[in-house]
């Protein structure tokens, strides 16, 4: 009890926390909870990924399958390299999700300088901090398949001496990758903050952001067709793949598997831990530079938001007035919730986490249907196209709405509930505007652009007024129980059908991405068969309006107590 209390081991708890929980003061009841749900969204993917590896390598599969002569260390190629993927890109997005909380910020700089603590003590206590995270990240996050994927692919051999070497193999090979990620997001966040000044970096950290997570779903969505390609070439792979980070450590785990002799898997094991140690060595630094460039200077600087004040993401609010916020209400939400979308930065992270989603989705979809000789301006044209603008609409405006359910940071209710009536539809109308405005604002532009240079003027109409019409109705699912203004209430609570909810999620993204797109290409096919699309749309929208009128009248007021749940 009494070491537990040095303030060292106390400094090394409370920056553990706040890497959890963004720098909240929690209780510990709090943070023992909150770190227990982050530890079992982390581990689930290798749990699913490695109970799926008993269904392929099971013994009485292999003998229905007639597979003969087997070899672990060749068979499972490709999915050692999927579980380096996954290992890889569940850390990589928990380093993402909490790239502020990772160094230290004002608060820290309030609450610990003050005391008779010293800025060594406090350097060295967050750094331990970060290695433990680091540590359990990658514990948690490949702790099912140290086991449970040895057991599938060797288990049934009998040979205590394969079964160890496979398994060892293979934890350190996913250990090392994961750490690699975690890194490797540490070390480059260290070096912008300590390389750029205070503000810039603020500005800069969320597009940074949204690339890296844009080349991690890449890698991540290509690594199914990696895993296939190399299932078929007996255990031969390609110099060019040695670029990937993935392979590098893939070499390591075949080198640990008695393979090192090969040239290919020892370069890629030499490159993984030459890479492992220049990670860990920049980290370092960048933390060290950026403690002393910027903690020790956070009275010099403001606290600014992400996104600049200037003119680039300035909206046309003059024309908007004039137009579509004629109402003072409205135009009072408006400005508030684009204002609160464009320039916080953890709405702003959803909203680009959604966006680099649909973008790496567009992009799998149309790589897939791309084969030599394929002329996709030739008529008729081809679904995975016409898909674009339906898959980008889509994740777009499911990632507007989730972020609709996260609160400001400054507590904003008050000021609208002094106006705005508890059973008026302003805030539904402007979340409604909003919506609109952040994802067909710029993407029926675009689709009547391209659609128009692949298959002319009509095509490029027809398209663009069924995108519009499709996207408008999911606007009005996704606010059909909305009863709050974005970004001023309090966390939604977790209700029993929040699994329901996922799974519509998924399913209203198969309607959008793959049906809609083979029905609009059977419309733009025939011609008149748009005009089948107008009674679909006015009976989806007439019902969605008869549900509202059903609901009761506590179901409809605004929500603006801080601690009430919303309708989501």
């Amino acid at each position: 009890m009494v070491f537990s209390q040095r303030p060292s081991l106390l400094l090394l708890r409370l920056f553990a926390g706040r890497m959890f929980h963004g720098g909240g003061e929690l209780g510990a009841d709090d943070l023992e909870l909150g770190m227990g749900v982050v530890l079992i969204f982390l581990a689930m993917p290798g749990v699913l990924v490695s109970l799926l590896m008993f269904e392929k390598f099971g013994s009485l599969i292999r003998f229905l399958r007639g597979d003969g002569v087997f070899d672990p260390y060749v068979a499972t190629i490709p999915d050692e390299y999927f579980f380096i993927v996954l290992s890889m890109a569940v850390s990589c997005a928990a380093a993402l999700w909490r790239w502020n909380s990772i160094f230290l910020d004002r608060r820290d700089y309030a609450n610990l300088v003050p005391l008779p603590v010293s800025l060594t003590r406090i350097f060295f206590a967050n750094l331990f901090a970060i290695f433990a995270l680091t540590a359990l990240l990658t514990i948690v996050v490949n702790a099912a398949s140290f086991v449970l994927f040895p057991i599938a692919v060797v288990g049934s051999q009998g040979s205590f001496s394969t079964f160890f070497r496979f398994a060892f193999g293979h934890a350190i090979s996913v250990i090392l990758s994961s750490a690699f990620s975690f890194l490797a997001i540490f070390a480059l966040s260290g070096t912008l903050m300590a390389c750029l000044p205070y503000r810039i970096f603020r500005k800069v950290s969320v597009y940074v952001r949204f690339a890296v997570a844009l080349c991690l779903l890449t890698v991540l969505a290509t690594s199914f067709t990696v895993s296939s390609f190399l299932s078929g070439r007996s255990g031969i792979i390609p110099s060019r793949f040695g670029r990937l980070p993935p392979f590098w450590f893939l070499g390591l785990t075949e080198t640990l598997w008695g393979r090192g002799n090969d040239i290919f898997f020892a370069s890629m094991t030499h490159r993984a831990l030459v890479s492992l140690g220049l990670a860990l060595l920049v980290s370092i630094l960048a933390y060290t530079s950026s403690f002393r460039r910027s903690f020790a200077r956070i009275p010099e600087f403001a606290d600014v938001g992400p996104l600049p004040r200037g003119q680039r993401f300035r909206l046309p609010t003059q024309f908007l007035d004039a137009t579509v916020l004629r109402a003072a209400e409205q135009r009072a939400c408006y400005h508030f919730v684009s204002r609160t979308l464009l320039r916080s930065d953890a709405h702003l992270q959803i909203v680009l986490a959604f966006a680099a989603l649909g973008l790496v989705v567009a992009a799998q979809t149309v790589n897939a249907a791309f084969h030599p000789g394929i002329s996709f301006a030739a008529p008729p044209p081809a679904v995975a196209l016409l898909s674009i603008p339906f898959i980008l609409s889509y994740c777009l405006l499911v990632g507007i709405r989730l972020a609709y359910e996260v609160p400001s940071d400054l507590p904003a209710n008050w000021v609208f509930r002094l106006w705005i009536e508890p059973g008026g539809e302003p805030p539904r109308q402007v979340a409604r505007k909003i919506l609109l405005t952040f994802s067909l604002g710029w993407i029926a532009p675009l689709c009547f652009l391209y659609s128009a240079l692949l298959w002319g003027w009509l095509t490029a109409l027809l398209q663009t007024a069924l995108l519009i019409a499709c996207s408008g109705v999911f606007v009005e699912v996704l606010l059909v129980r909305f009863r709050k203004i974005p970004f001023t209430c309090s966390y939604p609570a977790f209700q029993s059908h929040s699994t329901l909810v996922l799974v519509a999620y998924l399913i209203g993204f198969v309607v959008f991405a793959i049906y809609i797109p083979q029905i609009v290409q059977w419309s733009l096919v025939t011609r008149w068969g748009a005009v089948g699309f107008i009674p679909a749309v006015l009976l989806s929208l007439g019902g969605l309006r008869q549900f509202r009128k059903q609901m009761l009248d506590m179901d409809k007021q605004l929500v603006f107590e801080e601690d009430s749940a919303s309708g989501f």
